[in-house]
Parts: C-alpha cells; sequence; structure tokens
C-alpha cells in the first residue's frame, strides 16, 4: 500500500520512463535486476529509535492461541522516552491522539485520498511512489515482466483500492477474475471513498467479494482498528458470497515520515517482534467477537520474517501471500513457519487485472466454502422418553455445515428447566439420515437423535443451534410439560448371612416409595459386587407390608421388599441397594458382608475297570464320597474320562450305594459309596478322574478323589485257521466238513461266531455259521489263553465235482476292525 503522494494514478504513471532512469544511476553500473525474485525484501532504516533492537534480531514473545481480552492490547508509542527521537521526529507534545476525531480527521487528509494500498514494494505502487522513496525497492522488482502471464492453476481474482475508483467489473469478469477485495480502512482514521461502488459492483457481476483493512500498528492499538474497520465494511455474513475481512499488515507505506506530527518509524512501525504479533492477536480475536471469525492475514514473507522474528501460533489465520516473480511461474516461494501454505497469492501488481492480481490456491468450490455458508438444519420434534431409571427429553433434527462438507456438525441445546435454570447440551450430528441426503446430498449421517435426563416436573423450553465453522444459527425452539419427575425414596434396613448345609444366602430387607406414583410398587435393585469383582442385578418387588412407612408418609402400608440372594463363592461382597421410580432412581444404602468358607467332602476313587461285550465296552468306575457339613447327605460326583484321542467326558454319579465298611470306620450314617459303568468308544488308555461336589456353594472347592489310568484294549480283527476240508459219506449220504480255529484277541476268552461259505460245482453258493466252541488246547498253550476256540463246519452235498469251502472269523469286540476270513479250499467229490 502507498501515501497518496501524487495527485492521480495516469500522472504518476507518466513518469514510468524516468523511473527506470532513476533505477538504472542508483543500481550502477553491471548492477542486473533480479530474474526471479519471489518477493520484495524489507530493510529496517536508520531512521528507527536509536535504542530499539534490531527487529531482525528480536526475538518474538510466546503468544498463545487463546483469545485475548479485547482491551489487553494498548497503541504502543512511536517513540518511547528512552530512545533518542530520530532526526525530525516530534516532540512528545506533538503527538496526535488517535481517539481525537480532529486528530484522526487531519491524518486522513493528511494521507490523501486513497491512503495506503496493497503491496508497498510491489512494482505498481513504487513506481508511483516519489523517486528517492521507490528506488531502492525498484532494484528487486521488474515492471516489464509483471501483467503478461497468470499461474495456471486456482481462480484468479484482483484486489483495489481509492486508487482504483473506476473499474469495469464485466471486464474483470470477462478475463476470468471470479473474486475481489477492496479496501475499506486504514489505522482509525481512513475509509476507501469508493468502498460502495467497488464493493457492490463487483458483486454485481457475479464475483465473491471482501474487504481489507490497512493496518497501522504504532497509531493504536489492534482492537481498536479492527472495531473501526468492522464499522466502516469490514463485517461478514455466512451468506455463501462474502470473504472474510483480511488483515493487510506489511511494509510500513509512511516509512520513517513524520505526518501532522506523527512519526511512523521503520519498515515496522518502530515495533518489536512481541509488540507486533499481540497487536495482530489483538485485532484478530476482536475481529473474531465482532464477525464470527478471525481474518485472513496478507502479508509478505521476508517483511514478516524480519518484523515479527517469523513467529509462530497463527496456522488459525488464513494466509494471503505477497511475492512477484519476475518470470511466468506456479510457485510463489517461501510461506512464514506459522503457515504450511498459503489461501491466496499476490502475484503482480501490474495486471492482467486492475489494481493487483490474485489466485486463490484451490477450485471454486473451496472459494465458495471460503466464504463460509450459514449450517443448515431443523429441529424435528421434541419429546419425553421414560425407561425404567430415567425422564429424558429426546429431541430430534439435523444439522449440517457445508463450511466443512467432511466434518461433523455438533449441536447444542439450550434446556430452560421449570425453575428457570439453563443448561447447555452438545451432541454431534451424526445419526443416519437419508432424507436429508436424498434432498441435499452430503451424505446420510447428519442427523441427531438424542436424550437430556431431567429430574424436575413442569414446563421445559429446548433451543437448538447449529455450530458452524463461522456462525451459530438456531434451528428451532419447542416446549415440552414433564409430569412426576420427582425421585423414589426408601431405606435399606438389614444385610444378613443365612447359611444352611447346602444354602447360602444373603437376607434383603428395606422398604421404597416412587413418589412420583406412591399408589403403584416401586421397583428395587439390588447389586451385589463379590469378591472376584463381578456384579450382579437383582430387582424385587417393594410390595410387602410396612404400616410404619404408611403412619409417616401417608403412602399405603405395601411398600417393603424382603428378599434371599443365593452366594456362591466365599469372600467379602457389598450389596448396594437402589429404589427405582418411573422416572428417577435413588440409592437406599450399601452394606458390606464376609462370607466365611463351607466345608469341604471327602472320599477316594477305589478301582476303574474294563467291561466288554460284544456290542459294548465300558469302565467301571468305584469309589466313595461325604461332605461333613450333612452326613446324612448323598454328594454328587464327577467323573472325568480321557479318552485315548484327548477328548474329554465328564459323567455325574450320585454317592448312593451301600458302604458298610464306610459306615463303620467313618461313624457316619447313610450310603455314600459310587459305583457306575461308563461307555467308552474307542481301544486305548483311558485316564479317569473323580471329584467329590461340596454340598455348600461356598465350600473352598470340589476336592479330587483320584487318577487312575487304564488300558482298553485294541482295535483288531480275529485270527484263526482253516485247517482242513474234506467229504465223508455215511448210509449214502455224503457231506462236505471244514475245520479249523479262530479268536478275537481284544476278547480272548469269547467264542467267536465262525460263517462258512461252500461254492458247489454249479456255482451255487451256501452260508452257514456255526460258533467256535470247540476244545482247542493247542491254540489256548500258543496264544497263553483259555476257553473254547475250535471249529467244524458242514455241509451235505450231492452234486459230483469239486467244491470250494471258506471260513471267516465274526469279531466280537466292541472295538473290532472287521470280520477275518480263515482261508479258503477246495476238495473234489
Amino acid at each position: 500500500m502507498k501515501r497518496n503522494s501524487e495527485p492521480s494514478r495516469p500522472k504518476r504513471c507518466s513518469r514510468l520512463g524516468s523511473l527506470f532512469l532513476a533505477v538504472a544511476l542508483f543500481a550502477g553500473p553491471g548492477l542486473a535486476l533480479p530474474a526471479s525474485a519471489a518477493e520484495p525484501e524489507p530493510t529496517a532504516t536508520s531512521t528507527a529509535s536509536a535504542g530499539s533492537a534490531s527487529p531482525a534480531s528480536a526475538t518474538a514473545a510466546p503468544v498463545t492461541s487463546g483469545p485475548a481480552p479485547a482491551d489487553a492490547s494498548t497503541a504502543p508509542a512511536a517513540v518511547t522516552t528512552e530512545s533518542a527521537a530520530p532526526v525530525g521526529a516530534p516532540t512528545a507534545a506533538a503527538v496526535p491522539d488517535p481517539n481525537s476525531d480532529a486528530d484522526r480527521a487531519a491524518m486522513a487528509k493528511a494521507v490523501g485520498p486513497g491512503g495506503a494500498e496493497m503491496g508497498q514494494r510491489s512494482a505498481r505502487v513504487t513506481s508511483s511512489a516519489k523517486l528517492l522513496q521507490g528506488s531502492k525497492s525498484l532494484t528487486t522488482q521488474s515492471l516489464e515482466t509483471q501483467g503478461t502471464w497468470s499461474p495456471t492453476f486456482g481462480v484468479k481474482g484482483l484486489d483495489v483500492s481509492a486508487y482504483q475508483s473506476t473499474v469495469d467489473w464485466l471486464q474483470q469478469w470477462n478475463m476470468g477474475a471470479r473474486f475481489a477485495y477492496v479496501k475499506a480502512s486504514e489505522g482509525n482514521y481512513y475509509t476507501n471513498p469508493s468502498y460502495s461502488s467497488q464493493y457492490n459492483g463487483s458483486r454485481n457481476v457475479g464475483m465473491i467479494r471482501g474487504a481489507y483493512h490497512f493496518a497501522i500498528p504504532n497509531w493504536s492499538s489492534g482492537a481498536d482498528q479492527a472495531r473501526y474497520f468492522v464499522q466502516n465494511g469490514g463485517g461478514w455474513t455466512p451468506d455463501g458470497y462474502t470473504l472474510p475481512p483480511v488483515l493487510d499488515f506489511e511494509f510500513n507505506p509512511y516509512e520513517g515520515r513524520t505526518i501532522n506530527g506523527f512519526y511512523f518509524g521503520n519498515t515496522c512501525y518502530g515495533m518489536s517482534p512481541a509488540q507486533l504479533t499481540s497487536w495482530v492477536r489483538d485485532f484478530g480475536n476482536t475481529m473474531l467477537a465482532m464477525t464470527g471469525r478471525l481474518p485472513m492475514i496478507y502479508t509478505n514473507t521476508s517483511w514478516w520474517k524480519l518484523c515479527t522474528a517469523d513467529a509462530a501460533g497463527f496456522g488459525d489465520y488464513p494466509l494471503w501471500v505477497a511475492a512477484y516473480p519476475s518470470s511466468a511461474t506456479n510457485d510463489a516461494g517461501p510461506v512464514p513457519s506459522s503457515w504450511d501454505t498459503y489461501s491466496m497469492w499476490q502475484y503482480s501488481s501490474t495486471g492482467p487485472y486492475a489494481g493487483d492480481s490474485n489466485v486463490w490456491n484451490g477450485d471454486y468450490a473451496s472459494l465458495a466454502l471460503f466464504t463460509g455458508t450459514r449450517p443448515q438444519g431443523s429441529f424435528d420434534s421434541a419429546g419425553i422418553e421414560r425407561t425404567g431409571t430415567t425422564t429424558s427429553l429426546r429431541i430430534r433434527g439435523w444439522a449440517l455445515d457445508r463450511a466443512l462438507p467432511g466434518a461433523t456438525t455438533e449441536v447444542h441445546a439450550y434446556v430452560t428447566a421449570p425453575n428457570g435454570t439453563k443448561t447447555l447440551y452438545k451432541f454431534p450430528a451424526t445419526t443416519y439420515r437419508p432424507d436429508v441426503n436424498k434432498v441435499l446430498g452430503l451424505g446420510d449421517y447428519h442427523g441427531f437423535d438424542n436424550q437430556i435426563r431431567i429430574n424436575i416436573s413442569g414446563n421445559y423450553t429446548i433451543c437448538v443451534f447449529a455450530i458452524g465453522k463461522f456462525i451459530n444459527p438456531g434451528i428451532g425452539c419447542k416446549s415440552l410439560t414433564v409430569d412426576g419427575a420427582e425421585p423414589p425414596i426408601g431405606s435399606l434396613d438389614e444385610v444378613s448371612e443365612q447359611r444352611s448345609a447346602d444354602k447360602e444366602s444373603l437376607k434383603v430387607r428395606g422398604w421404597a416409595v416412587d413418589m412420583s406414583r406412591p399408589s403403584v410398587t416401586a421397583e428395587v435393585h439390588a447389586y451385589l459386587y463379590g469378591p472376584d469383582g463381578s456384579s450382579t442385578l437383582y430387582k424385587i418387588a417393594a410390595n410387602t407390608s410396612r404400616p410404619d412407612v404408611d403412619r409417616i408418609y401417608s403412602v399405603g402400608s405395601n411398600h417393603g421388599f424382603e428378599t434371599s440372594i443365593d452366594i456362591k463363592k466365599a469372600g467379602n461382597y457389598k450389596l448396594c441397594v437402589y429404589a427405582i421410580g418411573l422416572y428417577l432412581h435413588s440409592e437406599l444404602g450399601c452394606r458390606s458382608v464376609n462370607i466365611a468358607p463351607g466345608t469341604t467332602p471327602v472320599g477316594t476313587l477305589d478301582s476303574v475297570s474294563v467291561k466288554k461285550t460284544s456290542t459294548q465296552a465300558s469302565l467301571n468306575v468305584r469309589g466313595w464320597a461325604i461332605d461333613y457339613g450333612n452326613t446324612s447327605a448323598q454328594i454328587r460326583v464327577h467323573a472325568y474320562v480321557l479318552a485315548p484321542d484327548g477328548t474329554t467326558t465328564v459323567h455325574e454319579i450320585i454317592a448312593s450305594k451301600p458302604r458298610p465298611d464306610l459306615n463303620r470306620v467313618l461313624g457316619v450314617p447313610g450310603d455314600h459309596g459310587y459305583e457306575t459303568d461308563l461307555a467308552i468308544s474307542q481301544p486305548g488308555k483311558y485316564r479317569v478322574c473323580t471329584y467329590a461336589i461340596a454340598l455348600s456353594p461356598v465350600s473352598p472347592g470340589n476336592p479330587l478323589l483320584g487318577c487312575t489310568y487304564i488300558d482298553a484294549g485294541f482295535r483288531g480283527s480275529p485270527i484263526g485257521y482253516l485247517d482242513s476240508v474234506k467229504i465223508e459219506s455215511a448210509n449214502g449220504v455224503a457231506s462236505v466238513i471244514a475245520a479249523g480255529w479262530t479268536v478275537d484277541q481284544d476278547v480272548p476268552s469269547e467264542s467267536l461266531s465262525v460263517h462258512t461259505n461252500v461254492t458247489a460245482p454249479d456255482g451255487s453258493l451256501t452260508s452257514f455259521a456255526v460258533t467256535a466252541n470247540q476244545p482247542r488246547p493247542d491254540v489256548n498253550q500258543m496264544l497263553k489263553i483259555s476257553g473254547d476256540h475250535g471249529y467244524t463246519s458242514k455241509k451235505t452235498i450231492s452234486l459230483r465235482g469239486t467244491y470250494k469251502v471258506c471260513t471267516y472269523g465274526i469279531a466280537a469286540s466292541p472295538f473290532t476292525a472287521g470280520n477275518s476270513l480263515l482261508g479258503c479250499q477246495s476238495v473234489t467229490y
């Protein structure tokens, strides 16, 4: 921006040629203009206060991100009493008062009809300044190369001030400009006389537009200038076509000058980095409070680094960076450390657009969102939700903010209770609302459906607001009348242990009344916390007679409760009891009880043996068990059988068999023996373990009575042999006779069935069975077994020819692998 030191732009531009000559003279022989300077470089002049630290070496004071009070900052003095005044600086008595209407009017007149404008070191501004003032920065600019190109990305736009009092906005639109920024104010003394026509003219052709303020930080406080800006066009509304306000924070346009007695200081306004950053926050926080959003900061990277010591912590302010390359490029150069990138780039001061040329770093849709749309939503309904424990206000609706298309919109509900208290509740709008998406096309999950607990009867008013990025509009208010929200009352009178041989319990007794409906039986919830940390809920009806309660509260006598809660484990217990009303619940009390362990049973596993038949195999399990907590009781025994394939089965046995030996030795009555056959389905080694199951649920445990291993045999087929086949004739009748032996080794004492097949000469087959029950001492001696295992098969025949005889041993073991062929022989008749 610049001071209006020339009468008009045409006259200033007419001196452009002589200005180039001056530049060449000041640059000296051989000093060429840089080919790719990204931005003008600031310099601290010798006119700064003698006692001031150099801005380039100053360290910025820490700055927090929280907003500062609007009056926390005051305008820093232009010249401190500790510093020697620069030559030409006024005395303290001559300094004008920024709060004086007369002094502000005088300053506005002195800076001219245009005041300062954006881009103080840009080619356009410096070219129109006085020769000596502008020449020092022209060595880093190229007036000839600017204005002939634009970046190939983003959305193009322009910024103007009073120096561009007449702009053909339709022409700018046709050239591609889609947004405009207009200078509104400067300091707290200047307003742009062309503001309204420029602001409205840009909008009338369809542009998105906004306002900027040129900061003079050593003139008055940030808060003061923010208020002045808002009062003179710097306001903002999320209407979809108003850009956020801008703080033009850059090179001192009046560097080294004294105007109307006010010395403007060096390029950093004679202020330290800490003073400057504090001033920006004062301005930003005031704008946020007045408009609902922080301003965008327009600055030059080199100037920001020099004068603020590259202050951090401003990333929540959008950045508009000024940098003027000498040739076409899409690279705006570095940005200050507070930002990762920029939102806008002022890339040229000499065209192609009027004023300064700019580019938005994104597409048009993102630029439209940057304007800050108003959140949308609807407060659809309010109702009363009643459960067994609570009364709630249920609110339903939807809300979304187009300025944050991928984010969840928060909903704030202010609830005014019957007693006048107002409470804020915050909810995310994340529930499923496909109807909203069908209309707006912004996703299914923008609904809210929430409950707010209440405990007072009467009239409630609920007002709901959609919390947007920039503004928080109300989306509706509703009123409801709620009855019966008072809490229940009651007392926990007793918690005591109840013990028998096979039962452990807690007796729980007290009373409860739901005062919102005393004629209805109240429910009591008892939460039992066990020694293992578990918790169990028990629901009890308060419907037993308690005339004492009625005498005091006049609510009827049937409001007592009494119950027993079974206990399964010894240890420390805590019981907490609550009276549950129609809408609310109340704690009636908590008690702690220690449950001592019960008795442990004793016993033994006497034996395990294998039983087999031709159809079934089993394990015979015998032993005894007794619980001294009740010696007349017959207790349970659990038998765990581990099979050869690794599977385990559990069998329950009642120790109810007579064991007179036990009665005699232990001196106890009753039958306490156990014996059973447990079916098995595979051969191999089994492990059997038995446990006595205690009567008392709080016994230390169920003791092991014993374990044993037993081999249940193997899976195989019968063995044997067809020893002979012959033909015998007697009384004119011929017979074929087969003899041999067979044994099933899994049940070697069993006499097996033998199947005989006789194939006659004509091919016919005859089958019949015999039993291998004839003595064969030779087989018994060889196999070391007992029993009879020989067989003879006889079949009458009549045809002449050859007969084939085959015999088969039929397995008797339940674990058989199949029947065995004992042999085949042929004989001729």
